[in-house]
């Protein structure tokens, strides 16, 4: 079974071709984003999957023989609910659409989210219900997922504003570093202090612009870079293990999954270890960030027919 699995996010084109259980073909493209600013319009981010795509698949036909393929996997929404939507996944919804049409195999249809959280599967043995926590530049939620052949997702705590990822790019370029700031700003931290931050947590949602201010307020002080890196990491990590204790309680699962860009922090992944240990499950920092290799994942061993 040979799978192609593609994911047009807000910042990254992407194709996966799987065999089995093996990649044998990755095809990845951040889009520009201009200096100074904090994200892409979508117009934009879909203009440039338009582009993407077509020199993606050029690579893949050279390495991989498209008439071998036994379907396609694309991301068509951010999550598995009705009226989700987002501009940016048309683009790589038409392309599957023309590549399954011209090949005559199936095109089967997925959220990013749900992309997000097979990848884990992937890489990991998990066979229980667990809690998901999807922490993006779009998205922070932690969701009720119970695992039989699929998911079964539902959201039980959330940001009531901003999600970790833009305020993580916010702070970044405000400090004048470019977008995407997570990467960088995780080499820069200096774990030997950290401010004080105060926390707004609502059951299990949550409120973090005010956070925005309060960092941009010690950055204005004393241009500490890496003391307000550290303060950030180490404040959502904090943030984490306060709703997610309160989520294993009221759902008496055992396991919990981090997915989602921001998840490959190593102050967030740290923090959280030391509470969960075992009990806590992270996909690798290479499929933390934005991929299509939970798509063809999906399409290779969870969907049968």
């Amino acid at each position: 079974m040979i799978s192609l699995g593609i994911d047009t996010s807000c910042y990254t084109t992407s194709l996966v071709v799987m065999d089995g259980r093996t990649i044998v073909y990755e095809g990845r493209k951040l889009l520009d984003v201009k200096k100074g600013t904090v994200g892409l319009r979508q117009a934009d981010a879909f203009f440039q999957h338009v582009q993407n795509l077509p020199n993606l698949y050029e690579s893949l036909v050279k390495v991989v023989d498209v008439k071998n393929l036994s379907r396609v996997v694309v991301s068509t929404r951010p999550r598995p609910v009705e009226h989700s939507y987002m501009p940016v996944f048309l683009a790589g919804e038409n392309f599957a659409r023309i590549i399954a049409a011209t090949l005559n195999i199936p095109l089967l249809p997925i959220s990013h989210q749900e992309n997000h959280l097979y990848a884990v599967l992937y890489e990991t043995e998990i066979d229980e219900n667990f809690i998901g926590v999807h922490i993006s530049g779009g998205t922070s939620e932690i969701l009720k997922v119970s695992h039989d052949k699929g998911f079964d997702i539902s959201i039980i705590g959330q940001t009531l504003d901003l999600s970790f990822g833009k305020l993580i790019d916010r702070i970044g370029v405000y400090m004048g570093l470019d977008f995407p700031c997570g990467k960088v700003l995780d080499t820069l931290k200096d774990e030997s202090s950290y401010y004080p931050l105060k926390m707004s947590i609502k059951s299990l949602d949550f409120n973090i612009s005010g956070i925005e201010n309060q960092l941009k307020a010690y950055y204005d002080k004393d241009k500490n870079m890496a003391k307000i890196a550290y303060t950030l990491f180490r404040y959502i990590g904090q943030l984490l293990i306060k709703i997610l204790e309160k989520s294993l309680e009221q759902t008496g699962y055992e396991k919990i999954v981090l997915s989602g860009g921001v998840s490959a922090n190593t102050v967030i992944r740290k923090v959280l270890s030391n509470r969960f240990n075992d009990s806590i499950l992270f996909t690798s920092i290479e499929y933390a960030t934005d991929h299509s290799v939970g798509n063809a994942y999906y399409g290779n061993v969870v969907k049968t027919y």
